[in-house]
């Protein structure tokens, strides 16, 4: 018989806690903001033309030209959308974007509307109900969603990054289930920090029983050969390593990817994965875009833009090192987070970010455990040296000062 489910929450406790902290926010003016305008080096709202320390595009991809021209180009081909559900008649750009994603990452593709509907599609086709998940306490919140789709399913949730307690879990689940999947991000979107991906290959080499779904949404083009990632970098070519990629963000189109070792596991994905027959499709300007920036993905240029986006990571982090600001993590990623010890205090520190021509984004509870408020800010290949130094010295003087407990409150993350 099942072990019982052991990771419950309450759902009504849940929604009126996020209500509650989301609405004080709206209520304060920090989000749900309106930009009449593009965002590149500049954001404006409000009146406001800030500094863009907020955006996801970190390779700057959503202003090229050949992603625009690939975006004007499948306007003209096919109209503003191809309204049908892909499971009956699709547009050549899903087949051509596929091709390319399988030659970007060298494994099976499918691709999805979004990652977060991959996960929903994938998540349900993979796990048996004589499985077992682990989910990482900081698991983007499409993960857990993408858990709660389970059923009976045991799912465990366990304290950000510890392998230790991982192995302690695997070992324990599997004597009542036949594999335990570990549930993680590849890159953690409100952290900064990688996956210990070391320790990870270890526990694969030491438990069969061991299987991980990692979401690799926000290392997908910075990271990797031709900008698969680091998980397909750093994990073995194994089926029991199934990694969703986003095609948003840095790859800056629209959709996500589910990539895999073998074919069998990439059809029974698109053929059995519900929200694969049943959401509507990327639509064709954005797979226009999609099509291109996976092109300037392969062609020889690309690392040169990752190069250049990994030496303003560098220059952010060495001046925030010279200037004493704290940071969550250390990992020389394009996402920081300054942390602070309550809600108030990060919303309060996000508008003084913007009263200094800065804008960041505030971070809290559903995004992150409730404990673990902050402002995030993002570095990308649009922001200009200078700028990044001058945002640093506004970050030294807004960072919260640093107490016992809140040092122990992180260290025990």
């Amino acid at each position: 018989m099942a072990m019982q489910r052991r990771f419950k929450f309450s759902r009504e406790r849940s929604v009126d806690t996020v209500a509650r902290l989301l609405g004080e926010a709206r209520n304060e003016g920090v989000i749900w903001r309106t930009s009449g305008d593009a965002a590149g080096r500049h954001v404006a709202f409000d009146q406001r033309r800030c500094l863009n320390f907020g955006y996801c595009s970190y390779m700057g991809l959503h202003e090229h030209p050949a992603l625009i021209e690939g975006t004007i180009d499948a306007v003209k081909r096919f109209g503003t959308q191809f309204s049908l559900s892909r499971a009956y008649l699709s547009s050549s750009l899903y087949e051509e974007l596929e091709s390319l994603l399988e030659e970007l990452t060298g494994r099976h593709v499918v691709v999805g509307a979004s990652t977060t509907l991959c996960h929903l599609s994938a998540l349900p086709v993979l796990v048996r109900e004589t499985d077992a998940v682990v989910i990482d306490q900081f698991a983007h919140a499409s993960l857990y969603m993408a858990t709660e789709t389970l059923g009976s399913t045991t799912v465990v949730r366990v304290r950000h990054s510890r392998l230790d307690e991982l192995e302690a879990l695997i070992t324990e689940l599997s004597r009542q289930h036949r594999r335990v999947w570990y549930a993680l991000d590849g890159l953690y979107s409100m952290r900064g920090d990688f996956a210990p991906y070391p320790g990870l290959c270890d526990l694969l080499r030491r438990h069969p029983q061991l299987h991980l779904y990692v979401d690799d949404a926000h290392a997908t083009s910075c990271f990797g050969a031709r900008g698969r990632g680091l998980a397909l970098e750093a994990l073995p070519d194994d089926p029991r390593v199934v990694v969703a990629l986003s095609l948003n963000k840095a790859f800056s189109a629209a959709g996500g990817a589910i990539v895999v070792s073998d074919a069998k596991t990439k059809e029974a994905v698109r053929l059995s994965g519900p929200t694969m027959s049943f959401s509507g499709p990327i639509q064709a300007p954005m797979l226009g875009a999609a099509v291109a920036s996976a092109r300037l993905h392969l062609a020889p240029e690309f690392g040169a833009l990752q190069e250049e986006l990994r030496e303003k990571v560098l220059l952010a982090r060495a001046v925030a090192a010279e200037l004493g600001i704290h940071l969550i993590a250390d990992d020389v990623t394009p996402i920081f987070m300054l942390p602070y010890e309550a809600a108030p205090q990060a919303r309060a520190a996000v508008r003084a970010f913007w009263d200094e021509g800065f804008y960041v984004c505030p971070v809290t509870y559903p995004a992150v455990p409730i404990s673990h408020p902050g402002v995030r800010f993002t570095i990308s290949r649009t922001n200009a040296p200078d700028d990044i130094r001058a945002f640093m010295r506004v970050a030294q003087r807004l960072q919260a000062p640093r107490t016992a407990g809140a040092a122990a409150s992180q260290l025990s993350a």
